[in-house]
C-alpha cells in the first residue's frame, strides 16, 4: 500500500528557495507544527492570489499551470514531515498538532481546488512539449473533478461536502493510529507460540500476559495459538479496533460521497473515482470481479473443505470452520502435508540478514546501491535512514526510511509513505526524492536478537520496498506526476510484481540464514517446501481480495442509506460459505475505505493481473537480469503518471498486456 501525503488534485506554488532535501525535520517541539502549518498555508494562498490576478494577456503556461504545480510541491515538501509525525511519533501532543494540521491542510485544498478564478487563468493555456501538455491535462482533470463546471451555487455546494468528506476521512484514520487495544491471558492460554514472542511481551499487575492489538500479534496469534478461545478474542478485539465510531464515521462518508458524485453528474461514486483509471467506470470494474468470482468459487470452496477436514481429524465434533481456525489449519496443514513449520521458516529469516539481502536483490536488480546514512536525525528507536546511488555514475538518487516494528501509537499495517515528491526543481536539478517503509512485524526478542520473520512478512516488506522504489527511481518533471502519483488501479502493479521474487529459490537462499549462524542457509528441503506451498490456500486468500474489492464496489455504486456491516457480513458470507463473527465490525477497521482506496480496492487484483504479465518478463530472461532490470526501471519506474499505464506496459511487454498469466498462476482455466 503506497501513501500519499500531498495536498491537491491540482498544481499548487513557487516560493521559497529551490534547495534539496536531504532528510526530513522529525525533532518538532510543541507548537511547532502549528506554526508551520499556519504560515505555510498563508504563504501558499498569497502565492495563489499571485497566480489569479495576473492580467489575461500576460498569463503562460509557465506563470499558470507550471506555477500552480510548483505551489503544491512546494508546500507539499514544507509541510509533508509534520504531517508524516500523525503516523510515527512517539509523542501523542505532536501526533494531534500533525492531526490539526492535516485538517487545516484538507479545508485549505478543498479552497484552492475549487477556485474559479485559479481554473481560468489556466484553463486555455496550451504545453509547448509532450511532458507540459500531458501536466496541463491533468491539471484541468483535478479542477474539474473538483466541480469547476458547475454553477457557482452548486461549486458552493460542492466545497461544503468536500471539507466535510475530508473531515471524516480523517478522523477515522486517526482513531485507528491512537487505537491501543490489548488483551490479557494467562501465559499457559499461549501454548503453541513462540518462545521468544511470548517471553518478549509484557505482564500486568496480575501477573497476566499482555497482547497487543495490532497486526503483528494479530497474525502471530491466529497462526500458532493452540488454544481456540484466545484466537477468538483476539480477532474480535482486532476487528472492532476502530468499532461503531468508525462504522458510523464510514457510513455518512458513503452518503456524502453518494451526494459528491450526483451534483458532478455521475451515477454513482465508483464512476467518479474511476474517469481517469484503466478501468474507466464502476461497471467495467465489477464485470471483472464477477467473472473473477466465477472462476475462484471453485478453488475457494476446495480449499475450505481441505481445511474442514483437517479440522474433523483433530476434533471429530467439527462442523463448521471459524473465522479464527483458518489460519491455524492453514498452518497446521502446512506442517502436516508439507512438513512446513512457520515457526522454524522464521528462524532462518532474521531482520539482520533479511533487509540486507533483499537490498541486495533490488540492488542488483534496478542498477542503485544502498548505504545507510550514520547519525540521521529519526523519530523513534530503530528507525534508519539510506541513500540511493545509481551504479553506472554513483550519482546521488534519493532517500528512504525505514521503519519496521511496532509500537503504540504507530500506523498499524504496513506502507510506503511518499515524503518528498521527485521532480525538476527551477534550477534545473532534480529533486532528491524522500520516502519512508513503515511495517508492523513482530519487534526483536526479549534478549534483543533480531527480529525473525514470517514468509508473509517478507513478503509484504518486499511489496512495500517496491513502493519506495517506484517513488525514488522517478524521472518525471512534475511532482503530482512522479513515482507512484499514477492511476490507483495501476500503483500496485509494479510492486506487486517484485512479490514474485521471493519465491524464487536462488533468491529464498539469498535472504536467509538461521538467526543463531547466518552461514546456514535454507536447507533444500526446506527451501523446496516452501516453494511447493506457495499455490495452497490462494484460492481462499483471492477470494478474500475479491470479497474486499466487492465489499468496496458494493457501498460506492448503492444509492441511498448503507448499513456497512450488514452488506460486509451479507457478501461474507455469499462469498466465502462463511458467517462473519458476530460482533465484528470490520468496515470500522478497513483504512483503506477512508484512506483514499474507496471505489478503488479492486486495484489490488486488476494490478496483479498486469503484474504477473509484467513478471513474465523476468521469467523468461532472469530473476536478476541487469537488461530486463534496467528496461523495467526505464519503462515503469521512472516514468509515473506522464504516459497511461496501458502505454507504460505496452512498452515494457512489447505487447498489449492480457490475463493469461494471471489464469496460470491461479490454475484457472
Amino acid at each position: 500500500m503506497t501513501k500519499f501525503l500531498s495536498f491537491l488534485a491540482v498544481g499548487l506554488f513557487a516560493f521559497s528557495t529551490q534547495a534539496q532535501v536531504r532528510n526530513i525535520r522529525v525533532d518538532y517541539k510543541p507548537g511547532e507544527i502549528t506554526a508551520l502549518c499556519s504560515k505555510t498555508i498563508k504563504d501558499a494562498k498569497e502565492a495563489y492570489d499571485a497566480v489569479a490576478q495576473q492580467p489575461e494577456r500576460q498569463r503562460t503556461f509557465k506563470s499558470t499551470t507550471l506555477a500552480l504545480e510548483n505551489i503544491d510541491a512546494e508546500m507539499s515538501e514544507i509541510l509533508n514531515s509534520a504531517l508524516f509525525m500523525k503516523q510515527v511519533n512517539l509523542d501523542k501532543s505532536i501526533r494531534d498538532e500533525a492531526l490539526a494540521c492535516e485538517q487545516l491542510v484538507n479545508d485549505f485544498s478543498v479552497e484552492i481546488g475549487t477556485r474559479r478564478d485559479l481554473y481560468n487563468a489556466m484553463k486555455d493555456q496550451v504545453g509547448s512539449t509532450d511532458s507540459e501538455k500531458r501536466l496541463q491535462l491533468r491539471s484541468l482533470q483535478g479542477f474539474e473533478e473538483n466541480g469547476l463546471k458547475l454553477s457557482d451555487t452548486k461549486l458552493k455546494l460542492y466545497k461544503k461536502l468536500k471539507a466535510k468528506l475530508l473531515k471524516l476521512e480523517t478522523e477515522f484514520e486517526n482513531n485507528l493510529i491512537n487505537d491501543t487495544s490489548k488483551l490479557t491471558v494467562p501465559e499457559a492460554d499461549l501454548k503453541g507460540l513462540r518462545a521468544d514472542f511470548v517471553n518478549g511481551l509484557k505482564k500486568d499487575s496480575n501477573g497476566l500476559k499482555i497482547l497487543p492489538v495490532n497486526e503483528a500479534t494479530y497474525f502471530e496469534i491466529q497462526q500458532f495459538a493452540d488454544n481456540a478461545n484466545v484466537r477468538k478474542q483476539l480477532l474480535s478485539a482486532y476487528l472492532n479496533r476502530g468499532g461503531p465510531v468508525n462504522t458510523k464515521l464510514l457510513e455518512d462518508a458513503i452518503h456524502l460521497r453518494q451526494q459528491i458524485a450526483k451534483l458532478l453528474g455521475f451515477k454513482t461514486w465508483a464512476d467518479y473515482r474511476t474517469q481517469k483509471r484503466m478501468a474507466k467506470n464502476g461497471e467495467t470494474v465489477l464485470k471483472f470481479s464477477n467473472e473473477l468470482k466465477q472462476k475462484l468459487a471453485i478453488r475457494n470452496s476446495q480449499d475450505m473443505n481441505q481445511l474442514l477436514a483437517y479440522k474433523k481429524q483433530l476434533d471429530p465434533t467439527a462442523t463448521v470452520v471459524n473465522q479464527w481456525d483458518l489460519l491455524y489449519l492453514e498452518n497446521g496443514l502446512k506442517k502436516r502435508d508439507f512438513q512446513l513449520d512457520g515457526n522454524v521458516v522464521r528462524e532462518y529469516f532474521p531482520a539482520d540478514v533479511v533487509i540486507p539481502g533483499m537490498f541486495s536483490v533490488y540492488s542488483r536488480l534496478l542498477g542503485v546501491t544502498y548505504t545507510e546514512v550514520p547519525n540521521a536525525p529519526v523519530w523513534a528507536e530503530g528507525v534508519k535512514q539510506y541513500e540511493v546511488r545509481d551504479k553506472k555514475d554513483n550519482r546521488l538518487i534519493g532517500y528512504f526510511y525505514t521503519d519496521f516494528y511496532p509500537r503504540d501509537g504507530k500506523y498499524s499495517h504496513a506502507a510506503a509513505f511518499l515524503l518528498i515528491q521527485g521532480r525538476t526543481l527551477v534550477n534545473g536539478n532534480y529533486n532528491y526524492p524522500i520516502s519512508a517503509i513503515v511495517a508492523n512485524i513482530s519487534g526483536p526478542t526479549a534478549d534483543g536478537a533480531s527480529a525473525r520473520l514470517s514468509q508473509q512478512d517478507v513478503e509484504t516488506i518486499f511489496h512495500e520496498f517496491g513502493h519506495i522504489m517506484h517513488g525514488i527511481l522517478t524521472r518525471a518533471p512534475y511532482a503530482s506526476l512522479s513515482g507512484t502519483r499514477v492511476v490507483r488501479d495501476f500503483v500496485e502493479a509494479p510492486s506487486q510484481m517484485l512479490e514474485n521474487w521471493i519465491w524464487e529459490p536462488s533468491i529464498l537462499a539469498e535472504i536467509s540464514g538461521h538467526y543463531s549462524d547466518h552461514a546456514k542457509k535454507l536447507p533444500k528441503e526446506l527451501l523446496d517446501k516452501m516453494v511447493s506451498v506457495r499455490d495452497f490456500q490462494q484460492g481462499r486468500f483471492y477470494t478474500r481480495q475479491l470479497l474486499i474489492g466487492l465489499f468496496d464496489m458494493d457501498i460506492h455504486t448503492t444509492i441511498g442509506k448503507v448499513d456497512v456491516t450488514k452488506t460486509f457480513d451479507r457478501l461474507y458470507l455469499q462469498i466465502t460459505g462463511q458467517k462473519q463473527m458476530p460482533g465484528a465490525h470490520f468496515p470500522g477497521t478497513f483504512g483503506h475505505m477512508m484512506g483514499g482506496y474507496d471505489a478503488g480496492y479492486y486495484g489490488y487484483l486488476w494490478s496483479k493481473v498486469y503484474a504477473q504479465d509484467m513478471f513474465t518478463v523476468f521469467q523468461k530472461e532472469g530473476f536478476l537480469s541487469p537488461v530486463a532490470g534496467e528496461r523495467y526501471r526505464t519503462d515503469i519506474l521512472e516514468a509515473g503518471d506522464m504516459q497511461d499505464a496501458s502505454a507504460l506496459l505496452k512498452k515494457f511487454l512489447g505487447r498489449e498486456p492480457n490475463f493469461d498469466a494471471f489464469y496460470k498462476y491461479l490454475h484457472i482455466e
